[in-house]
């Protein structure tokens, strides 16, 4: 996994210790909170509709944004007052902690990323430790990436990046994350497609995985739904064991991890989507934000398509969310445990469910 973070400089640059000074908000800052609201209200609405603990006024971390002329840090860690230069107090409306902070040299790119460093050399790091969601505002990511083309669809890219953030934020799973990492036990998303791509037999084995997941979802009957899934864990094992003789490494550990991160977040982006036309719109957006599309209406012919290998997706999206498939098809309260138990996978919580004994 990548966790090297991009290095916003002049943020991580120690300065005394003074009390910070509370400012107004300037028409553009005015526009910023709005935009957030905006944003929750979509965590609001998605969380009721698939993860209840999204629900709630604060954010799941903190967010570093960036404009043309200023960063802003929204909902801030404490112990980041000693990580970064001196910075304001920006009142607003809805009663968050937002700093600004002079405009680093170096982060006026787009990006729409959370990250985290762990190594000991990184504590100075804003990130150290803790996953802070860096994202360029509407207009840099529109100038560097034209099919942005409206507030809406940033809103969509940033809720995604933020049900990750709220993964990582969890004590247990970030643990488990790091302690992988350490012992050199997991390979990131982009190493796990590359064996996929290259190695025939692998991404073969892979498409029949999938495929007996597909026929589970649609058994008819227990016992079927069972006997099929025990293929696959069949399957599945074989080839992960055959993966080994050539290289020498458990690729289970990463598809297991990444299974789990990225199949949830699938689920939630996929129901944010199908959802997102019901989510209230600020009226302040409406009236006053000069990228808001009033007739914008969202369409997503992938949606039908997650259960497939296509285009570029990553095989660990598509595997990861058909199993979260059949954990809520069969009601299986997976969610309850996410957390506590960071590396128990998907794929064993439904062999506990079928009780299956091999």
């Amino acid at each position: 996994m990548k966790v090297n973070i991009l290095v916003f400089s002049c943020l991580l640059l120690n300065a005394i210790c003074l009390p910070a000074q509370v400012v107004q908000p300037n028409e553009e800052e005015k526009l910023i909170a709005q935009r957030f609201e905006y944003i929750r209200q979509i965590k609001q609405y998605t969380g009721g509709l698939y993860w209840n603990d999204l629900v709630g006024n604060n954010f799941p971390g903190t967010i570093a944004y960036f404009s043309k002329s200023a960063s802003y840090f929204i909902n801030p860690q404490p112990q980041m007052k000693d990580k970064v230069s001196s910075y304001t107090v920006l009142e607003n409306q809805f009663d968050w902690n937002i700093w600004r902070l002079r405009m680093p040299y170096d982060s006026a790119g787009f990006v729409i990323v959370t990250q985290f460093q762990y190594a000991p050399k990184s504590k100075g790091f804003i990130n150290y430790m803790t996953p802070v969601l860096f994202c360029s505002s509407p207009e840099i990511t529109k100038k560097e990436k034209p099919e942005y083309t409206n507030v809406q669809l940033w809103s969509i890219a940033l809720m995604r990046e933020m049900f990750r953030q709220y993964q990582y934020s969890n004590t247990a799973m970030l643990t488990y994350v790091i302690r992988l990492n350490q012992e050199h036990r997991l390979l990131d998303k982009d190493s796990l497609q590359g064996i996929f791509r290259n190695n025939s037999d692998f991404r073969d084995t892979l498409k029949t995985e999938n495929e007996l997941l597909k026929r589970a979802l649609a058994a008819s009957s227990f016992e079927e739904e069972k006997k099929i899934f025990t293929e696959y864990l069949r399957l599945r094992n074989k080839r992960v064991a055959t993966y080994f003789k050539q290289k020498k490494f458990m690729v289970n550990v990463s598809e297991e991890l990444w299974e789990k991160l990225e199949g949830t977040a699938v689920m939630q982006e996929k129901i944010m989507k199908e959802n997102f036309n019901k989510v209230p719109v600020p009226d302040f957006i409406i009236k006053n934000d000069p990228l808001y599309d009033a007739s914008f209406t969202f369409t997503d012919s992938e949606n039908t398509s997650y259960s497939d290998f296509r285009n570029n997706a990553n095989y660990i999206d598509v595997t990861g969310y058909n199993m979260v498939l059949l954990l809520e098809k069969n009601k299986v309260s997976y969610k309850a445990n996410f957390f506590n138990y960071a590396s128990l996978p998907l794929h064993m919580q439904l062999k506990y469910f079928y009780k299956i004994k091999s």
